[in-house]
């Protein structure tokens, strides 16, 4: 993308082309619903407005009585001639919004409902900017139930001190950094014959992968997805497979079979829709905790067994109720 700044309005014609289009956002403006984008990328220019009510209240411009700005609209760049009939010092927006208006521009009206969420808003001071932000965290983390312990406790931490992460390069590097170190530790410490161990580092590994998750997801808001990262659990899986192998002192097959049922009824879990308090059980760090708290009781291979049936159970559960 090229930028070119400009110090009046009246510079502005000869920046663009006639044949160009040129978007107008009000000042202030946070343009992240979907809806109000679609209709700016509709076929012609035009201009966005809402009703002037909740319009005037959010921070828009009011036009008249029934109207206020949707906060953007966009024109044709032969047009913006009229700019050298004002003043040089004039408000560009301001002045392009009465242009617009004067050529009959066609409005594309925005639902009220939009203003509601805080995803098509002005935001015009320090202290509006303080509010939204809680909100727009909020929005673009997702809403996770204390159902998934490990995400939840990610996205609460990522949530409080998003924004200051945000600004640097260095977190996400690191809690990726952190959560491999983690699941290398947990390896040695099977290799090495601490199974206990091996198991809760995997589940401080898993915490630390939705850590790294959710602030993905604030990298790419608003309109970004984490897409292919959320794979990155499955090194998870794969840790408490070869854990749970090592961790096994027996014939190769015996070794491997309870981790693998294991490991594979998670998997089939994730596609099943689980009731709230079964979710639990599909959680990681949750399961990986158990099985290293129970292995300081039984034996390995019995927690991993144990583990095993109980997410082979939770899987009938959906199922069971679905049925009846």
């Amino acid at each position: 993308m090229r930028y070119q700044a400009i110090s009046t309005s009246h510079a502005l014609p000869g920046a663009i082309g006639e044949a160009d289009t040129l978007l107008v956002l009000q000042p202030g403006l946070l343009p992240e619903a979907r809806v109000a984008l679609d209709l700016l990328r509709a076929e012609g220019d035009r201009v966005l407005v809402v009703s002037a009510g909740p319009g005037t209240a959010a921070g828009f411009e009011r036009i008249d009585l029934d109207r206020a700005w949707g906060g953007a609209l966009t024109l044709p760049g032969t047009w913006l001639t009229r700019l050298n009939s004002l003043p040089e010092d004039v408000a560009p927006q301001a002045a392009l919004l009465r242009i617009a208006l004067q050529q009959r521009l066609p409005e594309a009206r925005l639902a009220d409902g939009v203003l509601d969420d805080g995803r098509w808003a002005i935001v015009s001071n320090m202290e509006a900017a303080q509010v939204q932000e809680k909100s727009w965290l909020r929005a673009t983390l997702g809403d996770v139930q204390h159902s998934a312990p490990s995400r939840w406790l990610a996205r609460q931490a990522i949530g409080r001190a998003g924004a200051w992460l945000s600004e640097r390069s260095w977190p996400r590097p690191a809690l990726l950094g952190l959560a491999a170190l983690l699941l290398g530790g947990g390896l040695a410490s099977a290799w090495y014959e601490m199974p206990a161990a091996g198991f809760a580092l995997a589940a401080l590994a898993a915490v630390m992968l939705e850590g790294f998750l959710a602030l993905s997801r604030l990298a790419v808001a608003p309109f970004g997805k984490v897409g292919r990262l959320v794979w990155l659990r499955r090194a998870v899986d794969a840790a408490l497979l070869v854990i749970g192998v090592l961790a096994i002192d027996s014939l190769a097959q015996r070794a491997l079979f309870p981790p693998l049922v294991l490991v594979l009824a998670l998997l089939l879990l994730d596609r099943s829709v689980v009731r709230p308090f079964i979710e639990p059980i599909s959680d990681r760090a949750i399961l990986a905790g158990s099985i290293a708290l129970l292995s300081g009781i039984v034996s390995p291979e019995v927690a991993i067994m144990l583990a095993a049936l109980l997410v082979l159970v939770a899987m009938l559960v959906p199922r069971g109720i679905q049925r009846g």
